[in-house]
């Protein structure tokens, strides 16, 4: 059988020179039919992985990152060093439409709503006045078939004719994913908001409620913005930490070994104290700030890291009170609010290369660090493990090798004239688009991947790229790295390279070049 061992479908997806070689005396029509059975078989059946099994509490770079280096660490804290169960979706959920009901008199119906998760995904486009959630790809196509007005997907036509094709403008899209028509929902806390948006919209159109979607979506910003402004969801979580915080055993190991190795820990927040106090003893004891040199809440990131020049002001931790004397040094067991990175610099001298500041939002804690100040950056996605588990998986693997076979396919059936060849392009075609639904609904049957489309990243993976050095799913990940250790970037292959081979790949090409001419042999 042709290609019947387990790394042809390595050079196959690779379509090096010499593969292409080798298939040139089969580009006829009925050899390639053949071709695509064997080939079809031999990808459906192995049982060798289409790419080598990544680690899913792996750490990946973006930009090479000497660890020895780094003198000083930051942190976020939510859903940095504080990880959250999925029982705060539920409860920023509910209270966005209790608040919906109460406050901007919503049907009562909606406070039967209940949050379902996987109705939404970190890195969503909305088009606001026709509130259509979407994919973005890193070349500002929307992705067909995840775009979606409440509970119905949009057909690929409507789409087209509203944006008058798929590519959207840079004025459309926005420097950092925003305009006046277009909201990125970025970080994890906008599950529970896309959701709840997604099932008001369907309830107006179930109930053939007149709206205008850019209101629904103010509305539900405001109800958001409430619940997280007003200090109630501190207040709850707070009081029930259990409940809604993730036990990390590894976070005082983590932090224990970098105060061992004399690095310097500061740790930059937008949550007030009080709320940081009580995670912060629930992960890791009453004697939490032991392991930092600074603390710095209610920080108003990322304000804090651009032009405003706040002051910093300490405050008395038992009264919450600010105190009005001039701050003009920051001491490690106080606690300081607001405040500004010039600022913070002066006092510390720190320079940009020594520090590698890690959070969650590759707005609010990443861009200007990077772009402005020259800081190292670290992004926490939680979402890479849940994606690298399902890569790793024999499914998916099986779809992948297929698809890239059957993508090989296509390009060669292109330079084959006439009618039947159409007609085969045409079901070739189709199969395709079936096989990468398929591969997008492993991850999320709506949306699909966070970090890629079908062939290219998405809009939020192209940020993400642009101001993390780093990221990973979890911010102790660190602990399975050496504290000199060098992440290096994997050399991806441009357009117009081939891809470098692999020790055995002459070996395997002259394996396979022997298959192919006796399979032509008994053609």
């Amino acid at each position: 059988m042709l290609c019947n061992n387990k790394h042809c479908y390595r050079l196959i997806g690779k379509v090096s020179y010499q593969s292409q070689r080798l298939f040139t005396q089969t580009r006829q029509l009925k050899d390639l039919e053949q071709i695509y059975e064997l080939l079809k078989e031999e990808s459906l059946s192995s049982q060798s992985s289409y790419s080598e099994h990544m680690n899913p509490a792996g750490i990946f770079a973006n930009n090479e990152l000497d660890l020895h280096k780094i003198k000083v660490y930051g942190f976020d804290f939510d859903y940095t060093l504080a990880r959250y169960k999925s029982t705060l979706h539920s409860l920023i959920y509910d209270h966005t439409k209790a608040y919906l009901v109460k406050n901007l008199r919503y049907p009562e119906q909606i406070k039967d709503f209940c949050f379902r998760p996987g109705m939404g995904a970190r890195g969503l486009h909305l088009d606001i006045k026709r509130g259509w959630l979407m994919k973005v790809d890193s070349y500002h196509n929307i992705q067909l078939g995840t775009v979606y007005h409440g509970m119905r997907q949009v057909s690929d036509q409507e789409v087209i004719d509203a944006h008058h094709g798929t590519k959207l403008s840079v004025e459309e899209v926005g420097y950092l994913g925003m305009t006046s028509n277009m909201f990125q929902y970025v970080d994890i806390f906008t599950i529970p908001e896309i959701t709840i948006l997604r099932d008001v919209i369907q309830f107006f159109i179930d109930n053939s409620i007149p709206f205008a979607a850019e209101y629904v979506h103010y509305d539900v910003r405001e109800a958001v913005g409430a619940f997280h402004k007003s200090g109630i969801m501190h207040q709850l979580v707070g009081q029930d930490a259990e409940t809604y915080f993730e036990e990390n055993s590894r976070l005082r190991p983590f932090l224990q070994r970098l105060r061992d190795a004399n690095k310097q820990l500061f740790l930059i927040t937008n949550s007030a104290y009080w709320y940081v106090n009580r995670g912060m003893t629930s992960l890791l004891g009453a004697k939490w700030q032991d392991f930092f040199d600074i603390v710095i809440c209610q920080a108003r990131k990322p304000s804090f890291f651009g032009a405003l020049k706040r002051p910093f002001r300490e405050i008395n931790i038992n009264n919450n009170s600010k105190s009005w004397d001039r701050v003009s040094k920051l001491e490690k067991g106080k606690v300081y609010v607001e405040g500004n990175l010039t600022t913070l610099a002066e006092i510390t001298h720190w320079q940009g290369h020594d520090v590698l500041y890690i959070g969650d939002h590759i707005y609010g804690d990443l861009a200007d660090l990077f772009l402005t100040h020259g800081w190292r950056t670290g992004a926490i996605l939680e979402e890479v493990e849940d994606e690298i588990n399902i890569i790793n998986s024999e499914t998916f693997q099986k779809t992948m090798r297929w698809l890239n076979v059957l993508q090989w396919l296509i390009d060669q059936l292109q330079i084959i004239p006439g009618p039947e060849a159409d007609i085969l392009m045409k079901s070739w075609v189709a199969e395709r688009e079936e096989e990468r639904t398929k591969s997008r609904d492993y991850f999320n049957p709506y949306f699909g991947s966070i970090f890629r489309t079908y062939t290219v990243p998405t809009y939020f993976h192209r940020r993400l790229a642009r101001f993390a050095d780093v990221y990973t799913s979890n911010v102790c990940n660190f602990l399975n790295y050496p504290l000199d250790y060098i992440f290096f970037p994997r050399r991806m292959a441009l357009a117009h390279e081939n891809v470098l081979p692999t020790p055995d790949i002459d070996l395997l090409l002259m394996k396979t070049a022997q298959e192919a001419m006796r399979f032509e042999t008994k053609l």
